[in-house]
């Protein structure tokens, strides 16, 4: 019983350790493919999330000046001021509304999935048990809108790596960006508003509504990604370097 504890604890040190090296890999900017080396059916595949940074919510809103027409420009100033204030009150609400939907579970969740199918290989939940792992780590995220009356995107820049659990050798590594629009239905909105949603619908929706819809919004997404990885895998696996 303690030599089974003992290697138990060994394994998980290992799998650490094969974490934190591909972590550290994935730092780099250059594409891997070294799939063909491999035969990856019937074997066993892990998943880690490496800790994202914080979402970002940028809704931006320009205030113009004009010199040549100074009461022009006053009235203009005061009506965008305010028009920037409301922006910036939404935005703080999309953060709020953000920070309470696990984007990184669902993109892991939806990732592995397509990752698992695409190499024919079995999902292990026990890290350390695995023959292979597939970490994602998260560059960038958050809700955007270029102006307080454009369309509302959740983009997402993900890089992906697949290692070998013993020694975290790396056998493929992509980055991933997806801007991907949210929809009128996501909110409950129905085709009233069109088929866009700006930052001026979502300025007036409660908190739980826009956390609602950037749950449905963040599965879109996460199936764009999985999409485009499931693809490159495929492509990777049976026509070589890319």
């Amino acid at each position: 019983m303690e030599k089974k504890r003992i290697m138990n604890a060994v394994k998980k040190i290992l799998a650490a350790a094969a974490c934190a090296t591909l972590a550290a890999l994935l730092a780099s900017c250059s594409t891997v493919n070294r799939l063909e080396r491999y035969d990856f059916k019937g074997a066993t595949l892990a998943a880690d999330m490496q800790t994202p940074p914080e979402p970002r919510v940028d809704v931006s809103y320009y205030v113009a000046l004009d010199k040549h027409t100074p009461v022009y420009s006053a009235l203009s100033v005061m009506t965008n001021l305010a028009k920037a204030g409301q922006a910036e009150k939404a935005a703080g609400t999309m953060r709020s509304a953000l920070a309470s939907v696990d984007v990184p579970e669902i993109l892991l969740r939806e990732s592995y999935a397509a990752c698992a199918a695409a190499l024919d290989a079995e999902q292990e939940p026990e890290g350390m048990r695995a023959d292979y792992v597939l970490v994602l780590s998260i560059q960038d995220w958050g809700i955007r809108a270029h102006s307080f009356g454009s369309a509302v995107s959740l983009r997402i820049h993900l890089t992906a790596g697949l290692a070998r659990s013993a020694g975290g050798e790396l056998i493929w590594r992509r980055d991933i960006i997806v801007n991907d629009p949210a929809s009128p239905a996501m909110f409950g909105l129905g085709r009233i508003v069109g088929n866009m949603v700006t930052a001026t619908i979502l300025s007036e929706m409660s908190e739980e509504d826009l956390a609602r819809g950037f749950t449905e919004l963040a599965l879109r997404s996460a199936r764009s990604v999985a999409r485009q990885l499931e693809n490159d895998l495929t492509s990777a696996r049976y026509c070589g370097e890319l």
